[in-house]
């Protein structure tokens, strides 16, 4: 995520109270029908950001552990906790989703994660980020989290500045685009429940939902390397796709879709 993100995002929400919205997300409510259909009482919250969602899970009953790297959203998170009585309900502190989760094995009945994961984190964070929230999971868990899909009209876009695998730098904003082979070659240790799609926003982003529920063990012998080597795989057809030539849009975007499918595969 680096400094200048972090900065990035505390002038954000020092700009604009409700960046989000108030009303809680789409996302959150569909987590939080699965939340209860499980039996669901602590949830993990990675990025809650100015608390939309974590305010609707604390006043539905959950109680909510939610870590962001930017200072200015736990403060304000904090504040609101307390303003609606909840701060019994909602625990936030500051943390890099990049290093080990503060807490212990089978800690959570559910993680929730809205838009964090694709935030300027690279293949191998995004992976290890993974098996944290797998390592907090008790047998059983939830994990759901959401993130910018290759799909997003930001994707690839003319004005995005790429900085390498599918992460672009947009107006200030530095977005990891998830493809669904992506999100599979991810979920190891993990059945997955449901993968979704779904528009936010007035931009609109678009955005894959991803559910999934704790499995067995991960086996972590080889992984980053495997990761490596699919993301390598994809930024070399990625790269002749979208580099300086004379491809068409469109034929940029065949390109590309060939590009995730040859990620996707065994090699």
């Amino acid at each position: 995520m680096g400094i200048d993100q972090k900065r990035h995002w505390d002038e954000v929400y020092s700009q604009n109270r409700e960046f989000f919205g108030e009303e809680p997300s789409f996302f959150a409510r569909q987590a939080f029908d699965l939340f209860r259909a499980k039996g669901v009482t602590r949830v993990l919250e990675l990025g809650p950001g100015q608390g939309r969602d974590t305010i609707y899970f604390a006043e539905n009953g959950l109680e909510v552990a939610g870590l962001d790297y930017s200072e200015r959203s736990v403060c304000e998170l904090n504040d609101k906790a307390r303003d609606r009585s909840l701060a019994s309900k909602i625990k936030i502190q500051t943390h890099d989703v990049r290093k080990p989760l503060p807490f212990p094995d089978g800690s959570f009945d559910a993680c929730y994660s809205h838009m964090l994961l694709c935030m300027h984190l690279s293949g191998k964070e995004i992976a290890f980020a993974l098996r944290e929230i797998h390592r907090v999971l008790r047998p059983g868990g939830l994990a759901a989290y959401s993130v910018r899909s290759v799909f997003d009209k930001h994707y690839g876009h003319v004005a995005a500045r790429h900085l390498g695998e599918q992460i672009y730098e947009v107006g200030g904003f530095v977005v990891h685009f998830f493809s669904e082979e992506m999100i599979r070659k991810l979920a190891r240790g993990f059945e997955i429940v449901k993968i979704g799609r779904l528009e936010e926003g007035s931009l609109p982003r678009d955005l894959f939902t991803v559910f999934l529920s704790k499995a067995g063990p991960i086996d972590a012998a080889g992984e980053e390397e495997r990761m490596s080597d699919v993301f390598g795989l994809y930024q070399g057809f990625f790269d002749a796709a979208y580099g300086p030539g004379v491809l068409d849009k469109k034929t940029k975007f065949l390109v590309a879709m060939a590009a995730s499918l040859a990620a996707g595969c065994d090699t």
